[in-house]
């Protein structure tokens, strides 16, 4: 059995979470911290210096980051097609379902910051659907807030 290549990431609030390579390098960016030896040895504090493995992403709280990986995970394989496109579809609807109108907004914003252009695009197209008709101008007001 092999094992796979871990590595955490630290969020804004300062807590870390452990995920497969694979995984984290979902993000463009991750993917280029992780390979660039350089910017992870600028990016380790004093206090993280026993462990070269972490990429400090300084825009995005734990709850956010969490949320991110658990699509990125749910995404890895989806470049080779082995995940049924149907069965994905449906995760992706429950996934956005399952999440409030704050962390939306905020999952956006990372979606943005990380490039993770699958999970904009996924975002983009359902943030003001989900509310549906209903939607007041304060929720339309919040929505757009997050694109500034």
């Amino acid at each position: 059995m092999s094992s796979k290549k871990m590595i955490t990431l630290k969020s804004l609030d300062g807590r870390t979470l452990e995920v497969e390579e694979a995984v984290a390098k979902k993000s463009p960016m991750i993917k280029k911290m992780i390979e660039d030896e350089d910017v992870m040895e600028d990016e380790v504090d004093d206090e993280d210096n026993d462990n070269d493995n972490v990429v400090h992403l300084r825009k995005v709280t734990y709850k956010v980051l969490d949320k991110v990986m658990e699509y990125c995970k749910r995404h890895v394989n989806d470049d080779e097609k082995v995940v049924n496109e149907d069965e994905l579809k449906a995760w992706d609807q429950d996934f956005i379902v399952k999440t409030d109108k704050s962390t939306l907004c905020n999952l956006l914003l990372a979606a943005y910051y990380l490039n993770i252009q699958s999970l904009l695009l996924l975002l983009s197209k359902n943030a003001f659907h989900k509310t549906g008709e209903d939607k007041t101008m304060e929720d339309m007001r919040i929505l757009l807030a997050c694109q500034q």
